[in-house]
């Protein structure tokens, strides 16, 4: 049996949530926007195995053919101040399990917003993520009819999300001390809004691959702060 795994994925619904302010507090924060572009050769196609006997491709970097916009990046400030951790939000950010994919792979959410895991598949999935921050520990299995919620604390690095039943499925949750996070969309662009005006370390960080850059930038109350990121090489790094 052979799946195909689709070139570009649909988000269910957006990766972050901009904290809820007024309009003269707002004026006071600043935008960051951005656009991530792989231009350079794409490694080839990976053959998986789904652990029912078939595989699945599997393609590292997802990029919009026209505008070589890079798709699941995770842009974050590294050097934000740590911000309370969310309480009582009813507003979960879903990873669904359909057709043996994690739908969205990468998602970037604020410690304390809870994650929800779907099954959408008429098969059995579990959700399992090892991690040295024992409440981020997961191992649990996941049906049509019982869904997971999780709420996470902060790590420096995202957690990767398995399958232990299909090893070929895989996602990646970063979990933020602060809201000012995202992740690029199928053109690569990405926006983090009302951040307090100041000089702030942004961290572009494609997990799949391991790409990675750090870039100084300075945010300006009521302007929008944009950052221009061309990777042209798929050689991994090491993601710290």
């Amino acid at each position: 049996m052979r799946h195909a795994l689709p070139i570009i994925l649909v988000a269910l619904l957006s990766p972050t949530v901009a904290p809820a302010q007024d309009k003269s507090v707002r004026e006071k924060h600043g935008t960051i926007k951005g656009v991530v572009r792989f231009t350079g050769t794409l490694p080839p196609t990976r053959q998986l195995p789904t652990g029912d006997g078939g595989t699945i491709e599997q393609q590292d970097l997802i990029v919009e053919s026209k505008s070589k916009g890079l798709r699941w990046v995770i842009a974050a400030l590294e050097d934000a101040p740590e911000q309370p951790r969310l309480k009582d939000s009813d507003q979960p950010v879903v990873i669904d399990q359909k057709d043996l994919v994690f739908i969205p792979r990468v998602i970037a959410v604020p410690h304390g917003r809870p994650v929800r895991f779907d099954n959408s598949d008429n098969i059995n999935h579990s959700v399992i993520i090892s991690s040295g921050v024992k409440e981020n520990e997961v191992n649990t299995f996941v049906t049509a009819r019982d869904p997971v919620s999780k709420e996470f604390a902060a790590e420096k690095l995202p957690l990767q999300v398995g399958c232990s039943l299909h090893p070929s499925m895989r996602a990646w949750i970063y979990v933020a001390p602060h809201p000012w996070v995202g992740v690029s969309d199928e053109k690569g662009a990405f926006i983090i809004q009302d951040v307090p005006p100041g000089k702030y370390k942004l961290v572009l960080r494609h997990p799949d691959s391991g790409l990675l850059e750090r870039r100084d930038i300075a945010v300006t109350a009521g302007k929008t702060t944009t950052v221009d990121v061309e990777w042209k090489e798929a050689k991994r790094a090491k993601m710290k």
